[in-house]
């Protein structure tokens, strides 16, 4: 597991970070520039204080043959000063360009890690994308995102600075007192034992709260979404259990988490007491015996101040990376899932289909292994207008799932034009169809956009066209007309006008195959009628597959099949159908009489 984590994190390193190597070795460079301007304050607070223990009877040494006191005089006075104050904005200056650099690499990459994100769930298995609550995919967007750019940003802005610092100072209290930087040396790597420790306890539990965190936003989501069946059966209590039930959970998680980082600065404040105390000593023996100054002892405590909140920096990054590497464990296991549905390597371009559908032998099952299609076989012509009817679950819809590739057959094959589906790209594949679904989806974006997405060349003309065809004369009411935003999933219209939408979007898009799941369903009669009579004309010359549990919509079908347990149970003319013993004529009874 800890291979794992390592080769997740230098990937992460590799494919996002290392593109950004321009503006990080740039922030480096003036991370080195603070360093140098911090491990300067104490060469200046050893040459004041020499220079006022000299006034006082003292002694003063000089630093690397440079006595300052000696080469100001009387000046010292102000020099002293004047050079903390250079040094200061230096550090300032240098410690915001880099704060700057470093952001902005760690956004311009992280940008590329949601790019790359959604681009593989959008462009990856449709199954992916129905296996799990649209929460979780939202919570790696939010939560842990957030989480490996906190990280990233810290790691990015501290760890150059504080690295270079802690040598700065270490490197300042060698030239001051070797003896006593090899103390130092000896006992602040002994806090860095425990702080690991709680770094690998943090991986673990914040790998759990962040997948937590993914369930209470698919909750809240589910909840938001379910308004109206909670209002009307009375289940306010029953989601208030729920979101306590997951609120609390959260609270014990990030408790969890909380102790474990919270621990990490009290150790480090133990230590650099120790240290502090060490110096003290130590060096108060040293002036003591004459082997030192008191600037040397100032100096050093000096240094000790500069480098003490760098290690405590570096301790809480530790803590922040092991948080982190769940995130990125949780990211790469989207970005590493393989295709179930893809082109293969050899595939071909599908030209504008003249309309043969074919499925041969066709099994399928989702992943809950209830089989749904069980040797299906049909065959439907060119420019032929197929009604498929049956009961709830016999496999309609699944059949335009197929048809679609949104999933693969288990056994059997689908072609069009004598064409096996699977061995054709699916973008041209899916060029050649228009679907009208029973749940029609719109954009957060104007009606223009949505419907111009069935032809996104067309021209204002042809999407006014588009929308009487479908009889959207509601549009024109709109205070806005085709500028008006449809809201998220089209919650601004009604069903039938979300309907009417996305029949018109269809009617743009011209394909000569087209698929009818319940599009009508949603219509009044009068609205019904207009899009049957549009839907009609819009069926010549095309291959039309209609999905309809209304047997009225599909009575003047070319042809009807009945699909009952995963196969065909009957085929045939409406009046040929309804005249029998079968299905098709119950349902018709049912239905028609």
């Amino acid at each position: 597991m800890a291979k794992t984590e390592k080769h997740l994190m230098r990937r992460f390193l590799i494919d996002w970070m290392s593109k950004q190597w321009r503006m990080l070795v740039l922030g480096a460079l003036f991370a080195l520039v603070t360093a140098i301007a911090a491990a300067s304050y104490a060469f200046l607070v050893k040459a004041g204080m020499d220079w006022l223990s000299v006034g006082a009877g003292g002694k003063s040494s000089p630093i690397a043959g440079f006595d300052l006191a000696e080469w100001a005089g009387s000046r010292m006075i102000w020099v002293l000063p004047l050079l903390v104050v250079i040094a200061t904005i230096i550090r300032a200056l240098s410690l915001y360009v880099q704060t700057l650099l470093n952001n902005t690499a760690v956004q311009n990459g992280l940008v590329g890690v949601q790019d790359a994100l959604f681009s593989r769930l959008i462009e990856g298995d449709y199954a992916r994308l129905t296996s799990a609550a649209s929460g979780e995919f939202v919570s790696q967007f939010i939560n842990d995102m957030n989480v490996v750019r906190e990280a990233a940003l810290r790691i990015a802005t501290n760890l150059v600075k504080s690295v270079l610092t802690v040598a700065g100072a270490l490197a300042a209290m060698f030239i001051l007192d070797w003896a006593l930087a090899l103390l130092i040396l000896i006992v602040y790597p002994i806090a860095f034992a425990p702080i690991i420790s709680i770094g690998n306890t943090l991986r673990k539990t914040s790998k759990r709260a962040q997948e937590q965190t993914g369930e209470i936003t698919a909750m809240l989501t589910e909840g938001f979404a379910g308004g109206r069946v909670t209002k009307a059966y009375n289940l306010e209590n029953y989601q208030k259990a729920r979101a306590h039930s997951g609120f609390l959970e959260r609270a014990r998680l990030y408790l969890k988490v909380l102790r474990g980082k919270a621990a990490v600065d009290p150790l480090l404040e133990i230590v650099g007491g120790m240290a502090l105390a060490g110096v003290l000593a130590f060096t108060g023996w040293r002036v003591m015996s004459g082997a030192a100054t008191v600037g040397d002892l100032g100096g050093f405590i000096a240094a000790i101040g500069i480098a003490s909140p760098e290690v405590r920096a570096l301790g809480t990054l530790n803590a922040l990376a092991n948080e982190a590497k769940a995130g990125i464990e949780r990211i790469y296991h989207v970005l590493d899932a393989p295709d179930l549905v893809a082109d293969i390597p050899e595939a071909i371009s599908l030209p504008r289909p003249k309309g043969e559908v074919v499925f041969e032998d066709v099994t399928f099952a989702y992943a809950n292994g209830e089989t749904v299609l069980n040797g299906l076989s049909l065959r439907i012509l060119p420019g032929e207008t197929a009604a498929l009817v049956g009961p709830s679950g016999a496999g309609k819809s699944t059949l335009f799932n197929l048809l679609l590739r949104l999933y693969d057959p288990a056994s059997g094959q689908i072609r069009i034009d004598g064409q096996d589906i699977a061995e054709v790209t699916r973008a041209s594949l899916r060029s050649g169809m228009a679907l009208v679904s029973q749940d029609a989806f719109l954009f957060d974006d104007t009606l223009r956009t949505n419907i111009a997405l069935g032809r996104p060349d067309a021209t204002d003309q042809q999407i006014e066209e588009a929308l009487d065809a479908a009889a959207c004369d509601f549009v024109k009411a709109l205070p806005e007309g085709l500028d008006t935003r449809a809201g998220e999933g089209g919650r601004n219209l009604s069903g039938g006008q979300r309907q009417r939408i996305a029949i018109a979007r269809a009617i743009l898009a011209d394909a000569p195959i087209l698929l009818l799941d319940e599009a009508t369903s949603a219509l009044d009669a009068a609205s019904e009628a207009r899009v049957q009579a549009a839907l009609e004309r819009l069926s010549r010359g095309r291959t039309t597959l209609v999905i309809a549990h209304r047997l009225a919509t599909v009575r003047n079908a070319d042809r009807i099949f009945v699909i009952d347990g995963g196969r065909v149970v009957e085929e045939g003319t409406h009046d040929k159908l309804s005249s029998g013993e079968g299905v098709y004529a119950d349902l018709a009874r049912l239905q028609l009489s």
